[in-house]
């Protein structure tokens, strides 16, 4: 039998909704851009600290706000949490932010899998060739 993976259907739903914005962004060049964009909008609809194989439930999905700025990630204040909570704060703080990198990069290729049509991949800077 083969894996279904963990990666559920809201998130390919959301990718290929997002398909005319890269393309417009492929063609008009500015690929980067339009990337970034789609992984901001990804990441306030499926957080870092959801896993893949968890659903976001209906009510957050349309409780997203693309407008709403995004809060600032304050790193932990020592004096306030003392040496050994703040050692703590400081691994999960460096943990997030190599799955926030991991998750990028595989949003990157997801968007271009997904959502590049074969003729526009060659004038994507992301820097992926799709051939099907």
């Amino acid at each position: 039998m083969v894996n279904p993976g963990s990666f559920g259907p809201s998130r390919k739903a959301f990718l290929v909704s997002q398909k005319p914005a890269y393309s417009a962004g492929v063609l008009g060049g500015y690929a980067a851009d339009a990337l970034a964009l789609i992984q901001r909008k990804y990441l306030k609809r499926f957080p870092i600290e959801l896993p893949h194989d968890e659903e976001p439930t209906e009510e957050w999905l349309a409780s997203v706000n693309n407008d709403e700025p995004d809060p600032d990630q304050l790193p932990p204040d020592i004096e306030s949490l003392g040496e050994e909570n703040y050692v703590a704060a400081m691994e999960v703080l460096e943990r997030r932010q190599k799955l926030l990198a991991f998750r990028k990069a595989v949003s990157a290729i997801l968007v271009s899998m997904l959502v590049c049509p074969e003729g526009l991949s060659s004038k994507s800077n992301v820097g992926l060739r799709i051939s099907t």
